[in-house]
């Protein structure tokens, strides 16, 4: 079993984050106000489909299970049309017939306009869970009849802390894992505030190596080269051609894709600024032993410099998507950036 399906959480209490989602639901189970609709909106890895599943639980005091359904890939009207058929009979084995939709942004309008007439008149002791990372695709017809949650981005200090405690627990099987906190914030800032994500990560890292540092993390997830990023944007500013040529030629014969260095370098740009604006590396997506050498971009580069090394940038990421030969455009855009004027 991966370690995402080991650690789910199996109830409220388990579950990280999300805390006026959770007391709501709570509440309503306290009370006996179970609404026939939920709509479970949020990023992927944020709990949607995982609370779900646990009101559906705790609806039905741990009898039955619920019935889940893939929208992505059952999207028509005639699936609809057979939930709907199915949630005329009352469950046998439990008070509520719980039904999860996963991903049903992903329905059709014809199944949209088929559920809706369950929605407006739904069986007793029926529940429809509807769980979406895409809620603009929502039609309003059906926005209007259920109620909405919306799942957050998970703080990051709230990630490194499951990273930590899954690695504690599997030592406490026999495992002999060990860590450094920055690398678990790290991995944490590259999931972008999704749990499942962050835990995927994290087995990968383990996977290939116990201890888990910048270096396992950067070797195992295949993260970007920050240090020679770093260089190129003191190689642009200073004027210095050659470097720059030389910065593509290594990141070519080494076997990368230009045009996804050019992508991840734009990107790195970015979280530069971000830093230049704000000078607090937690908004940033870099690693927290970065901050050194971001500050030094502070003193020795002018917030527009980098501003247009980031337009400029951008601009060449979009004209190479395309191109079945990216270096020669690549390298005729940086020594046109690193011209002294």
């Amino acid at each position: 079993m991966n370690l995402a399906s080991k650690y789910r959480p199996q109830t409220f209490e388990e579950v990280v984050a999300q805390e006026y989602v959770k007391e709501i639901l709570l509440n309503q189970l306290q009370n006996g106000a179970i609404k026939h609709g939920y709509l479970f909106c949020g990023g992927a890895g944020t709990g949607k489909t995982t609370t779900a599943r646990i009101f559906a639980k705790d609806v039905n005091k741990g009898l039955g299970s619920p019935i889940e359904i893939d929208a992505a890939s059952n999207n028509g009207v005639e699936n609809v049309r057979n939930i709907i058929e199915d949630s005329r009979y009352k469950s046998m084995d439990s008070e509520f017939k719980v039904y999860i939709i996963d991903e049903v942004h992903m329905l059709s309008t014809g199944a949209f306009n088929a559920l809706l007439k369950t929605l407006e008149e739904p069986s007793s002791g029926t529940v429809f869970i509807l769980c979406t990372t895409d809620p603009q695709k929502i039609p309003d017809t059906i926005l209007s009849r259920v109620q909405r949650f919306d799942f957050t981005r998970i703080d990051n200090d709230d990630i490194v802390n499951q990273l930590q405690f899954i690695i504690e627990s599997e030592n406490e099987e026999g495992a002999d894992y060990s860590y450094e906190r920055d690398a678990l914030s790290f991995i944490g800032k590259l999931a972008n505030g999704g749990m499942r994500d962050s835990i995927t990560r994290l087995e990968k890292v383990l996977d290939y190596s116990h201890h888990v540092d910048m270096e396992a993390v950067s070797n195992a997830l295949g993260v970007p080269d920050y240090e020679t990023f770093a260089s190129l944007v003191e190689a642009i500013a200073n004027y210095d051609g050659s470097k720059c040529l030389e910065i593509v030629n290594d990141f070519h014969y080494s076997g990368k894709d230009l045009k996804l260095v050019t992508r991840n370098f734009t990107d790195f740009l970015l979280e530069v600024c971000k830093y230049w604006l704000v000078r607090d590396i937690s908004i940033t997506q870099l690693p927290a032993h970065f901050e050194s050498k971001l500050e030094h971009f502070c003193e020795a580069f002018q917030y527009p410099t980098l501003l247009w090394m980031l337009e400029e940038m951008n601009e060449l990421a979009g004209v190479v998507k395309w191109e079945p030969n990216a270096k020669p455009i690549i390298e005729t855009k940086l020594l046109l950036m690193s011209k002294e004027e």
